[in-house]
């Protein structure tokens, strides 16, 4: 029976192809070709965790420069919001320091028609101002009542004037840049009723 087998094991010999003596191992070299791809594949994943730790970075800076933008538009609204009017203000004190020399002038005795002058300058001056800033009188008197601009203060019934004419102004309305700031105070014209007689 060993003979048989010694028998089988040298025509296996005999028949093993000659590329392989018996130092090769067709396993072992397996191995290496897979430790070798094992090592490339380690590398390639340091390399993409090392890219996605960069990602992460960028990232992180990324999302705190939008939050510190956030922020700073955040304090240069309320600035706005809080400092907003400083422009008009500044335009407007000269015109504070006008009424204080009237006033003044009054208190010293001085002529009336040449203080009604100056009370009328700074009034002009103070409706320029308004009108350089975009805020607009609200035509009134002869005009057709409009109850978006116009509120009606009191009825004239003396059949003087057509129906829904403006035929006093009693407080002037103004406009700011098409929207209405205050509506005109106005009498309007209204016929009596036949009924009403």
């Amino acid at each position: 029976m060993n003979n048989e087998r010694t028998r089988e094991m040298d025509l296996e010999k005999e028949n093993a192809p000659e590329h392989l003596s018996e130092g090769d191992n067709q396993p072992e070299k397996e191995t290496e070709e897979t430790s070798d791809e094992a090592g490339l594949l380690r590398e390639q994943l340091e390399a993409e965790r090392t890219k996605a730790h960069e990602y992460y970075n960028k990232y992180m800076r990324a999302l705190a420069d939008s939050e510190n933008q956030r922020k700073r538009w955040q304090k240069d609204k309320e600035e706005l919001l809080r400092y907003g009017n400083m422009p008009l203000l500044q335009k407007l004190l000269p015109v504070v320091d006008d009424f204080k020399r009237a006033k003044a002038a009054i208190e010293q005795g001085g002529d009336i028609s040449s203080l009604l002058k100056g009370v009328e300058l700074i009034e002009k001056r103070l409706l320029d101002l308004l009108e350089q800033e975009g805020v607009a009188a609200i035509p009134a008197e002869g005009e057709m009542f409009d109850p978006r601009v116009h509120e009606a203060f009191s009825i004239d019934e003396s059949g003087q004037y057509p129906d829904g004419t403006i035929v006093q102004e009693f407080q002037t309305g103004y406009t700011y840049l098409e929207r209405v700031l205050r509506p005109s105070m106005v009498v309007v014209a209204q016929t009596r009723s036949a009924e009403e007689e």
